[in-house]
Parts: structure tokens; C-alpha cells; sequence
């Protein structure tokens, strides 16, 4: 395993100010370890926690109530499920900070990872997104010091904004200035699962700064039940991205359907 040590030598008057959200739906399977991995990042103190439980039936705050003692985590309740996209509206409209980010309950983070994209922002203050190397993972709860075997998901630096029609680059964990939805409007809900997709070439196109950083920042885990990977789900998705594709690009061409999905 590749263990990378992280240690900011910037200046702690240089910093900015980051919400980090996530919007929780039966994540009674992973909420602990979530919570562990929130903690222990670097910069626990300086980032805003915001959890917005949207119906779960769960009851996930029973492990999230002792965390509440710190006043960097918010936890809200909603009556109703309003949808993925529409949650992270949500959060992202109650967010008072120049940074955002998502990260989704499933996944986790190595300590630095907050730290390392919040970085890119204080030493260029032209970049619009960030994001970075993410292990993936076939178990469930699996941490960074426990992944093995070691495999990447293959993201890469932008050149055009036509490399996000191949690959949803930024993938599972970016962080982003709140301003672009001032600029590019906010995650289309009538996506399920290629909002994000389509905000990053929405904001690409017009000229949005992005960039990759080539260190490790967290562990994605394909989560078998997930949205976006549930075998009952997958044709349905593809045929979605695909329809989004074609809306940036007529000329787009899509990748056929795998066989046992036609």
C-alpha cells in the first residue's frame, strides 16, 4: 500500500471557508465510520458538517447525537426524501461558506483529504473545482489503511471540457467554490444520477477552472445497493448519461450498452 503524509505549510490566515455535506439515506451500514473518518481530519475545526437526513428510516442519529457536541456539525431532518439532487440544493442553498463539497456516506476519506483540496484554493484562486485520486473499493467500510488490493478510479486533469462527455472526472468527492451556481445554476433534479455529470460540463464549457490532484483523497466504494450501481439501476443510468451527453454534444457518440443490459 502507497501511505501519503500530508502536511500543509500554509498559512492558517490564508484559509477559507468550507462546508462539507451530505445527504443521508439508509446509511445505518456506514454512519460510524463516517462520523470516525469526519473527525480526524486535519482540519476537523475549520469545515462546516452539514447532514441532512432526508427520511431515512434508519434512525442514523443515534450514532450521529454524541457527535452534535461539536458546533461545526449541523444535522436537520427533512419529512420527506426530496431526492438526491434535490438535497444537495438544499444544502448547498443553506451553505454560507466560499467552498462546498459533497461526501456521500458510503465513501471514506484519508485524514488529509479536506485539507488537500482546500489547499488548491488558497494557492490558486482562479481554480472552480477540485478534486482528486480515489481508491475504490468492492467492501464496505473499508479505510484508506486497510484497502487492498490498491486500484484507482481513473480520473485525470481536464485540457477540454469534452473529457467529462468520457468520464465524470471529478467523481464521487470534489470540493467547489459555491459561487459557480451563481454563475452555471444549480444540479438539474430531473437527473437521478447524472446531475453532477452535468453540472461540472455546464460549467466547463463556459470557462470554469478545474483541477486534479494526483495524491490520494478517499476510498469510493461501489457500493452494490448504491443509486448510481445497483445492478437494477445500471441500464437506466447509462441510458441517462448518455441522453445528458447528447444534449451537450450532438455529436456525442455513446459508448454501446454492455450486452446483459440490452
Amino acid at each position: 500500500m502507497i501511505i501519503v503524509y500530508y502536511m500543509s505549510d500554509l498559512s492558517t490566515k490564508n484559509n477559507v471557508s468550507m462546508t462539507i455535506f451530505c445527504t443521508l439515506f439508509r446509511g445505518s451500514k456506514f454512519i460510524k465510520g463516517y462520523m470516525e473518518d469526519m473527525v480526524r481530519q486535519t482540519i476537523f475545526e475549520q469545515v462546516k458538517f452539514h447532514i441532512l437526513d432526508c427520511a431515512s428510516p434508519d434512525n442514523e442519529k443515534d450514532v450521529i447525537e454524541p457527535y452534535l457536541d461539536y458546533s461545526n456539525i449541523r444535522y436537520e431532518r427533512l419529512e420527506k426524501d426530496p431526492g438526491l439532487y434535490a438535497g444537495w440544493n438544499i444544502c448547498l442553498k443553506n451553505s454560507d461558506t466560499e467552498l462546498v463539497g459533497n461526501w456521500n456516506v458510503d465513501d471514506r476519506k484519508t485524514p488529509w483529504s479536506l485539507e488537500m483540496l482546500r489547499d488548491c484554493f488558497i494557492v490558486d484562486k482562479k481554480i472552480d473545482v477540485a478534486y482528486g485520486l480515489t481508491a475504490i473499493s468492492e467492501k464496505a467500510n473499508e479505510t484508506w489503511e486497510e484497502i487492498t488490493p490498491f486500484w484507482y478510479y481513473q480520473a485525470e486533469e481536464l485540457k477540454h471540457w469534452k473529457d467529462l462527455l468520457r468520464n465524470n472526472h471529478p467523481h464521487c468527492m470534489p470540493v467547489w467554490r459555491k459561487s459557480i451556481h451563481d454563475r452555471y445554476g444549480f444540479f438539474n433534479e430531473k437527473y437521478k444520477t447524472a446531475a453532477d455529470s452535468d453540472m461540472w460540463i455546464r460549467a466547463a464549457k463556459a470557462g470554469a477552472k478545474f483541477h486534479y490532484i494526483k495524491q490520494p483523497i478517499g476510498v469510493y466504494y461501489r457500493n452494490p445497493e448504491g443509486m448510481s450501481s445497483k445492478p437494477e439501476n445500471l441500464k437506466r443510468m447509462l441510458e441517462e448519461v448518455n441522453e445528458m451527453r447528447k444534449e451537450h454534444d450532438p455529436e456525442y457518440k455513446p459508448r454501446p450498452l454492455p450486452k446483459q443490459l440490452v
